[in-house]
């Protein structure tokens, strides 16, 4: 009975393993002079190709090699086709990689250990409340009630974001463009010119939210904006035009952050997303 099972088992597995095998396997200039001199059709030999990882070698030599082995012409143009998209993905994939690269306008956090994206973009969180209206907005009427002088916060849902980085010393990209009519989702990045505009803020996070100050009010006035004392420093400097790179020294303390546009609010946008991410190393 146990071999009977194992039998039906193995031949539902075979179409699998048959498929792994042909994605793992590699084909050369041999096994292509190989497959001609059995006799199969060039059609046959160039799906073989298309369907296949190769490493050809395409060089003067290694083309006289094939022609001299009977190779078809329509084989060996097949095989110099898929090396030639090899070696622009392979380009692709390194511009990719590149920071200098211009790219869609945001922030990006530069992973150098990470093989096939270096480069992550940081996906904004949307502030979920505020006691001020908003990230940078006015104050509404009096918030304090002639009580001493009070915090006012906004908050972002979650007690953490989906961004986590080990590294202490992370590396930021801000890419920049010139729009005078921005989307609105990417209008920071339009309006400002440098990282100069935005703040970078350590969140508070408690159980199910995180939150910043954004203003501070009393009985005898107001003042929006986020306090300097508030704001965590940070170096930059224009690698590219409209691409900065951001830098931290000393390193971040283990925490919640975000980056927020801290300018003037041009009209009719809302300052109301933060550019959030976490440090898992550090004390």
């Amino acid at each position: 009975m146990k071999t009977r099972i194992l039998f039906i088992t193995t031949l539902f597995l075979l179409p699998f393993l048959a498929n792994v095998h042909a994605q793992t396997e590699t084909l050369t200039n041999d096994e292509v002079i190989t497959l001609t001199k059995i006799g199969l059709e060039p059609s046959v030999i160039i799906s073989k190709i298309q369907t296949s990882n190769t490493s050809f070698d395409v060089s003067t030599d290694g083309l006289i090699n094939l022609s001299n082995s009977g190779v078809p012409a329509e084989v060996i143009t097949a095989m110099m086709k898929a090396e030639q998209q090899a070696a622009a993905a392979e380009a692709e994939q390194q511009d990719l990689n590149d920071p200098l690269t211009p790219r869609a306008a945001g922030i990006y956090y530069y992973n150098p250990i990470e093989k096939d994206k270096k480069l992550r973009r940081v996906d904004p969180t949307v502030v979920s409340t505020s006691q001020a209206g908003g990230v940078g907005g006015a104050l509404k009427g009096s918030l304090t009630g002639g009580l001493a002088n009070q915090k006012v916060k906004s908050s972002l849902s979650g007690s953490e974001s989906r961004l986590q980085i080990v590294e202490v010393n992370p590396v930021f990209y801000f890419y920049f463009e010139t729009n005078t009519n921005p989307y609105t989702d990417n209008w920071f990045f339009a309006t400002a010119t440098s990282p100069n505009e935005f703040a970078l803020v350590q969140l508070d996070a408690k159980r199910n939210q995180r939150e910043f100050v954004v203003a501070k009010a009393n009985a005898y006035g107001s003042s929006t904006g986020i306090p300097d004392k508030e704001k965590v420093p940070f170096n930059y400097e224009e690698v590219a035009p409209g691409i900065y790179k951001v830098t931290f020294e000393p390193a971040l303390p283990r925490g919640e952050y975000g980056f927020l546009y801290a300018s003037s609010l041009p009209s009719h946008y809302s300052n109301d997303k933060v550019f959030d991410f976490g440090i898992l190393g550090g004390n």
